[in-house]
C-alpha cells in the first residue's frame, strides 16, 4: 500500500476590506494522488480570541486520517492583517462564511474553540445550508461570569493546567495579534450572548468541555444544551480548556460521531 503524507494548501481570501487565511490539510499517497478524493468528509476549524491555527496542530493530524481539514484564521489574528474597523461577532461569522464560499468549501463540519464557538454559531445562523454539523469545544462566554476581570481570572487558572507548549503558543499568538486588537475584541466577545444565539442553529450541535476547564464549567454547558434542544454534550475527563491539543484522538472521535448524526 502506498505511503501517505499530509500536504498543506494556503489561500488568503479577501472579503470586502478584510482578509481571511485558510489552510487545507489533506493526505496524498506517494504517487501524489489525494486519498479518497471527492468522497472524504471535510472539517473547518476556527480558533479563539488572540489565537491562531497552531494550537489545533495535534487535532489536525488526527483528523487528516479521515477528513480534509481546513483551518480558518480570522481577521486580525494569526497571520491575517488587522481590519480597519472593529468587527462584531456577527461580522466575524459573515466574513468567515463568505471566505469559505470563495474558497469553494461547502458542506463541511464547522468546529470552533472558545470564542471560535461564538463565531461558528454566527456562521451557522448566516448560512445553515453550508454546514453539515456544528462542534463547539470549550464554548464561551459563561453567562454567569460575563466580565473581563472574571474571564482574566479563569484564563489564568486555566494556564496553570495547560501544557507549557500551549501556553507558549497562546502568549506568542496574543503578542502577534497585539494588545490593541485583542482588547478591542474582548468586549465584543463578552457582550455576545451565545445562550441566545445558539437556539437558532439548525444543523446538529455537539458541545464539548474539558473536565478541568475553569473557563467553561459543566453548568454553563448544560445551560447551552437546554437553550438548543437536541444538542449533545460531552466531557473529556481531566482536560483543560485547550482540550483538542491535550486529547486530539478523543476530540476527533467525538467530532466523527457528531458528523455521523444528520
Amino acid at each position: 500500500m502506498p505511503a501517505a503524507e499530509v500536504r498543506t494548501g494556503y489561500q488568503r481570501i479577501a472579503v470586502g476590506q478584510t482578509q481571511v487565511d485558510i489552510r487545507t490539510y489533506q493526505r496524498f499517497d506517494d504517487a501524489g494522488t489525494p486519498e479518497w478524493s471527492g468522497t472524504r468528509s471535510e472539517v473547518v476549524l476556527v480558533h479563539g480570541i488572540g489565537a491562531s491555527e497552531r494550537y489545533y496542530g495535534p487535532l489536525i493530524w488526527e483528523l487528516a486520517r479521515t477528513s480534509i481539514v481546513h483551518t480558518l484564521e480570522l481577521p486580525g489574528f494569526g497571520s491575517t492583517p488587522k481590519p480597519g474597523r472593529q468587527l462584531q461577532m456577527e461580522d466575524f461569522g459573515r466574513i468567515a462564511v463568505q471566505a469559505l464560499e470563495a474558497a469553494g468549501i461547502h458542506g463541511a463540519q464547522w468546529v470552533g474553540h472558545s470564542m471560535g464557538c461564538q463565531v461558528v454559531v454566527e456562521m451557522a445562523l448566516a448560512a445553515p445550508e453550508a454546514v453539515s454539523s456544528v462542534v463547539l469545544l470549550g464554548p464561551t462566554i459563561n453567562d454567569a461570569e460575563r466580565s473581563a476581570p472574571l474571564q482574566a481570572l479563569r484564563l489564568l487558572q486555566d494556564c496553570l493546567g495547560e501544557p507549557p507548549a500551549v501556553n507558549y503558543m497562546l502568549v506568542t499568538d496574543y503578542l502577534r495579534a497585539g494588545p490593541r486588537w485583542y482588547l478591542s475584541t474582548l468586549p465584543v466577545m463578552i457582550r455576545h450572548r451565545l445562550e441566545e444565539r445558539i437556539a437558532g442553529v439548525k444543523p446538529p450541535v455537539l458541545l464539548v468541555r474539558g473536565g478541568k476547564d475553569p473557563v467553561v464549567r459543566a453548568d454553563w454547558l448544560a445551560r447551552l444544551a437546554h437553550a438548543r434542544p437536541g444538542a449533545v454534550t460531552a466531557e473529556i475527563p481531566g482536560q483543560p480548556h485547550v482540550l483538542m491539543y491535550t486529547r486530539p484522538k478523543e476530540t476527533a472521535a467525538l467530532m466523527r460521531t457528531a458528523a455521523a448524526v444528520q
